[in-house]
């Protein structure tokens, strides 16, 4: 005969996941806190002095990650898709690349071919192949894709040095920063 294993008390329960909930609030709080001053002092960091990356150490020294930024992208954006269509059947009124719904559009595969081309050349501009003239793109505008961010590389062991430091009370400083306070949104 085997026994069933205890049954969890329900009250423990509802603590656990109230203590947890409020944990998980506050930690994603200070995460988005501390990501966004990372990010600037990375940006001044690499325009200063060119520096991209920072070992991410314990209080005892112990480096358990890499801090490493990574560079936005810009390209081209489309901006007014109704016009850049009526530019495109402007342009090449031969050709079947764009087609006409409620308003005219440039068919997505052409649509990315066109935009790849002023990606390469850093403008919202394409050459017309046949006469050689640099054409201007209406509806489309060159700026950032992507922000910049950075990322973490843990180190080999890093992440189970660091839940050690949290269970030693080695980061206690960090932590209580994070558990202090009023409310959470």
């Amino acid at each position: 005969m085997s026994a069933d294993p205890p049954a969890e008390s329900l009250r423990d329960l509802a603590q656990q996941e109230a203590v947890l909930k409020l944990l998980a609030e506050r930690v994603a709080a200070a995460q988005k806190d501390v990501k966004a001053r990372t990010q600037r002092a990375l940006d001044a960091a690499e325009k200063r002095d060119g520096t991209e990356r920072v070992g991410a150490s314990l209080p005892g020294g112990e480096q358990v990650a890499t801090i490493s930024l990574r560079k936005g992208e810009t390209g081209p954006v489309v901006t007014d898709e109704e016009a850049l269509a009526r530019w495109v059947r402007q342009q090449w009124p031969d050709e079947e690349w764009t087609e006409t719904r409620i308003v005219r559009t440039v068919k997505p595969w052409k649509l990315a071919e066109l935009l790849g081309e002023m990606e390469a050349a850093g403008a919202a501009k394409l050459v017309d192949r046949v006469t050689g003239e640099v054409l201007d793109a209406p509806g489309v505008v060159i700026k950032p894709t992507r922000a910049r961010t950075h990322a973490i590389t843990w180190r080999k062991g890093g992440r189970e040095a660091v839940a050690e430091a949290w269970r030693t009370g080695a980061l206690s400083g960090q932590l209580a920063a994070i558990t202090a306070g009023g409310e959470a949104a």
